[in-house]
């Protein structure tokens, strides 16, 4: 059975995705992840993680809600899987793919829609639309882009190789490759640590970065100006500037681990 559960640990919510054996990608898991982060957001989450609970990240789509469709019923389809990635993109938090075994097609475009990727070392990485006639539908081809530059993008969609997760850290698409044991436990510490952080803070970078890939850096800039200097009244920014004044960076350094981000 396809489906997405949901669960918060402290401030970091977890999405685990099961749809076996071969993990595909399907209509419920378009709603179930944007359910995910729904329901990450009402419940204050400061960071998320999303995670297959198989041998596998996935498997791609399931090609059969492909098979006898016309071009009206793709855009249908479509526009809903691309409402996920957007809601991945722009949730108030950061979000973390821990992929592992097979991460192909759209389970490789849900993971280019976290803010970062972190890869068991078991991990093949391909966008194998290409074999069946089709593009990379949930924008995979961009998002690659984005990451490793066009030409290393095309390359990997245009031929629907396989690649290593340590390929995929050389051009920067994956953050990390860690022991496949150590996968999840890795993907929890970092969220957690990012969950301790500044909240309101990560929710400014990450809208600055989306608005700086869609736009330019000079538009991002009036963006600093004209929003992110809200932070300026922040509670946990003035907080954090007084620990700093009060007892120098020395200190500030050996005990910034104590001082407490309320997100307000």
């Amino acid at each position: 059975m396809s489906e997405v559960t949901f669960e918060m640990s402290d401030d970091v919510a977890i999405a685990t995705t099961s749809n076996p054996p071969a993990e595909l990608f399907d209509r419920e898991q378009i709603a179930g992840l944007r359910d995910a982060v729904r329901l990450a957001t009402e419940g204050g989450a400061r960071a998320m993680v999303i995670k297959s609970d198989g041998p596998l990240f996935s498997g791609g789509a399931d090609v059969s809600i492909f098979h006898g469709q016309k071009q009206q019923d793709g855009r249908e389809l479509l526009s809903d899987g691309m409402d996920m990635i957007a809601d991945l993109e722009d949730a108030p938090f950061p979000v973390i793919a821990a992929v592992n075994g097979l991460c192909f097609a759209a389970g490789l475009e849900v993971a280019l829609a976290c803010d970062f990727i972190f890869a068991a070392d078991d991990t093949t990485f391909s966008q194998v639309e290409a074999l069946i006639g089709a593009a990379t539908f949930l924008g995979g081809a961009y998002r690659l882009a984005e990451r490793c530059g066009p030409a290393i993008a095309r390359e990997i969609v245009y031929t629907a190789d396989r690649y290593t997760a340590e390929q995929f850290a050389r051009w920067h698409i994956v953050n990390r490759v860690v022991p496949a044991a150590e996968l999840h436990k890795t993907a929890y510490d970092v969220a957690h640590k990012i969950a301790r952080g500044p909240a309101l803070a990560h929710v400014q970078t990450k809208r600055l970065v989306r608005h700086a890939l869609a736009h330019d850096s000079r538009s991002a800039d009036r963006l600093v100006l004209d929003e992110t200097t809200s932070l300026y009244e922040t509670d946990d920014m003035q907080n954090a500037v007084g620990y700093l004044l009060e007892h120098g960076a020395r200190k500030f350094q050996a005990n910034h681990e104590r001082i407490i981000f309320e997100g307000r």
